[in-house]
């Protein structure tokens, strides 16, 4: 069927986006000079007394360089014009710039919470502008690679897909990928599950500490449930069939849609919080030595949070591309097919 009638877009002027790319490209040299600027005359006082928990000084001076650098080559190529492949080769380096500015910058959100709840105060505020600054430019670097891997697959206008090559219906099986990242996922909580149950048999949970706080038996019972089904049935659904259709032991739900966001949205708000806390705070600051205990323990408890986390990103990108709503383009061509066909067999 001929991909022009579906919707897809045979290409999209280069000249807004390069608007948009001067922006980024002075935002990130912005960014770098103040950092070069900190890093030859030393920093000012932050919040904790560090912008990040990752080195400073030329690390952030070396990511702006990078940042600056993809986002001029975007500006660059928009007015030359770029085949698919340099599409994809922009795509590629500005979302690794914008991953790292957004990774180095992790303070940001901690910042805006103790300001709100403790008040504001000279380092706080130089905390905020560093790593809000940071986050801005990592967040325009993503905003420029998901336009560059569209200009590159130019995908239907209508809904997203890529006429031929993504999902086009919730029935259809989830690509190898989602299980991986769905039993990764259960072989973290695993990992995790098993710290617990050796701090169980052991006497060590509940901790004298939790105990001190006054917490219930029937509240520990509910949020274990809750952490079991996070680590189990979530991560199932995400990738398997009857997570987007309602099986038919459901008897009156069978073969109806699950509401995307049931599912959708837990997966990614845990996927993204147990990778964020523990995948990168946890993470830097074992490598850091702010972290101290046995091996074993930890690496169970920290690597198995991190490992349960990404398997949920995995799976719900599958999830969230295979519940997309039908294209209405799609179905009226369909339409118009099968009424050419009938007039065709009426002559």
């Amino acid at each position: 069927m001929n991909a022009d009638v579906l919707g897809r877009s045979a290409g999209v002027a280069g000249e807004p986006v390069s608007r948009f790319g001067l922006f980024a490209v002075g935002w990130q040299a912005g960014y770098g000079l103040v950092h070069l600027w900190w890093a030859v005359d030393g920093p000012p006082r932050f919040l904790m007394g560090r912008e990040s928990y990752f080195p400073g000084r030329w690390v952030p001076v070396v990511i702006s360089a990078v940042a600056m650098l993809g986002c001029a080559a975007v500006v660059a190529g928009s007015r030359r014009g770029l085949s698919d492949a340099g599409h994809h080769v922009l795509a590629g380096l500005n979302a690794g710039a914008g991953v790292v500015l957004c990774v180095y910058s992790f303070l940001f959100p901690v910042v805006i919470v103790s300001i709100l709840f403790e008040g504001g105060g000279t380092d706080k505020v130089v905390s905020l502008l560093a790593t809000g600054s940071g986050a801005a430019g990592g967040i325009f670097c993503l905003v420029i690679a998901a336009n560059e891997r569209r200009l590159a697959t130019r995908p239907c206008r209508s809904c997203g897909r890529v006429h031929g090559r993504s999902p086009e219906r919730r029935d259809e099986r989830s690509p190898g990928w989602a299980y991986a990242g769905a039993y990764l996922a259960i072989g973290g909580f695993l990992a995790r599950l098993s710290l617990w149950m050796h701090d169980t048999v052991t006497g060590q949970w509940p901790s004298a500490a939790t105990r001190a706080n006054g917490s219930s038996l029937t509240a520990m019972v509910v949020f274990l449930a809750l952490m079991i089904l996070a680590g189990t049935m979530l991560p199932l659904a995400l990738a398997h069939r009857w997570g987007r259709l309602w099986p038919a032991w459901l008897g009156p739900l069978h073969g109806r849609a699950v509401p995307r966001w049931l599912v959708l949205g837990v997966g990614l708000f845990i996927g993204a919080s147990l990778t964020a806390y523990f995948g990168i705070a946890g993470i830097t600051a074992w490598i850091r030595g702010d972290l101290r205990g046995p091996f074993l323990p930890l690496l169970l408890e920290i690597g198995g949070y991190t490992l349960w986390g990404l398997g949920l990103l995995v799976a719900s990108a599958s999830y969230f591309t295979l519940t997309r709503p039908p294209c209405p383009l799609s179905a009226t061509a369909e339409s118009l097919a099968g009424t050419v066909q009938l007039h065709g067999e009426g002559r």
